[in-house]
């Protein structure tokens, strides 16, 4: 699985936050500018990217793989790669320039247009990207990516209980299966994102990490860990989703505006030990940063559910003890329960749950 990190994340998003107001955002780098030529070397590298570029949007896959060697995409990635551009209709607008770094290296504007962009009326950005020819190939290049848009699409499939086979359709290289997702998706998210908040963005997070959906969780949320079985995000998911954890996201306060808003919500939480004891669902004040505008995180940037975890401290705080002073004391110990959760933990609780 294709992760976008934090890092990543931010470069992703920075740029076409301040282009374009529709939450359309693409990738980009610093720009390069100088006086283009005209020497025949130039024409003919300029005709090998015009020529990659072509092939990889119109879904030739095999000469799109030949024009491109790159450090990041594999041949097979570039073919799958223009596969997907071919059935999401991506276009690109190429206007490139030579630069003074020698030869073979251009600067390129790349606005980049697709089914999804058009589906609501967005542009194409202003990315300009470094591209480098070498012995008739292309040997580095920027591919414009619309990633809040593409975030908003994960916000909404993970909305709908779809996110499955969403995980690799948020950062490219693409492949061909997440334009079926976007396109039999199109029409529902068009509506849907038109009465989106900012609090529906921290819901669906929530709701995916206590719902045992570790993909969606993680993927919508700033974080870079992952969902194998070990990692503390999947131990923690899988406890929740054991407990019947339910939560709901409520009364949320914008308490700051600009480029990383923050939310001040109450979330309220409950599960099995709840229903057991006939107590009502506990409430957690807590703040909500919303990276870029789009991706949930904690205070300080760190990832939300590292700081006031909301959960029934008093309930688990009892089972706690229940269990280190009765029988179970080397099992729980054992299980690491008193600090950490897991499934294991989980299970020992659901057993014990009428004692």
């Amino acid at each position: 699985m294709r992760r976008l990190t934090p890092a990543g994340a931010a470069t992703a998003l920075l740029v076409l936050t301040a282009c374009t107001g529709g939450g359309a955002t693409t990738t980009t780098e610093p720009t390069a500018t100088s006086r283009p030529t005209t020497s025949a070397s130039t024409t003919s590298d300029l005709g090998v990217i015009e020529a990659g570029v072509a092939a990889f949007y119109s879904g030739d896959a095999e000469r799109a793989a030949e024009l491109f060697e790159l450090t990041d995409r594999t041949d097979d990635q570039i073919r799958a790669e223009s596969a997907y551009q071919a059935a999401i209709g991506g276009q690109l607008a190429l206007s490139c320039t030579q630069t003074g770094s020698g030869p073979g290296s251009f600067s390129c504007s790349t606005p980049y247009t697709n089914a999804m962009t058009e589906a609501i009326g967005e542009g194409g950005g202003h990315d300009v990207w470094p591209v480098v020819v070498e012995d008739g190939v292309i040997t580095q290049f920027g591919f414009t990516e619309h990633s809040a848009m593409l975030i908003e699409m994960g916000t909404f499939l993970a909305s709908e209980g779809r996110f499955d086979g969403y995980e690799d359709c948020l950062s490219g290289p693409f492949p061909e299966s997440c334009a079926t997702i976007q396109l039999d998706n199109l029409d529902a998210w068009t509506a849907w994102r038109q009465t989106l908040e900012p609090a529906d963005r921290v819901e669906t997070v929530v709701e995916s990490w206590y719902g045992g959906n570790c993909e969606a969780a993680i993927l919508l949320s700033w974080d870079d860990t992952d969902c194998s079985e070990s990692s503390m995000a999947a131990q923690a998911i899988a406890y929740e989703s054991s407990l019947g954890a339910e939560v709901s996201v409520e009364n949320c306060e914008s308490t700051s505006g600009g480029e990383n808003p923050v939310l001040s919500c109450e979330v309220q939480y409950s599960n099995a030990m709840n229903g057991a004891v006939g107590k009502p669902p506990t409430v957690t004040a807590r703040d909500f940063v919303l990276m870029f505008g789009v991706l949930p995180a904690g205070p300080d940037e760190k990832p939300w559910y590292e700081v006031d975890y909301p959960e029934d401290t008093e309930l688990r705080d009892s089972f706690t003890q229940f269990a280190e002073e009765g029988e179970l004391a080397d099992e729980y110990a054992d299980a690491g329960c008193a600090s950490a959760r897991s499934p294991e933990c989980a299970n020992l609780i659901l057993d014990n749950l009428d004692a």
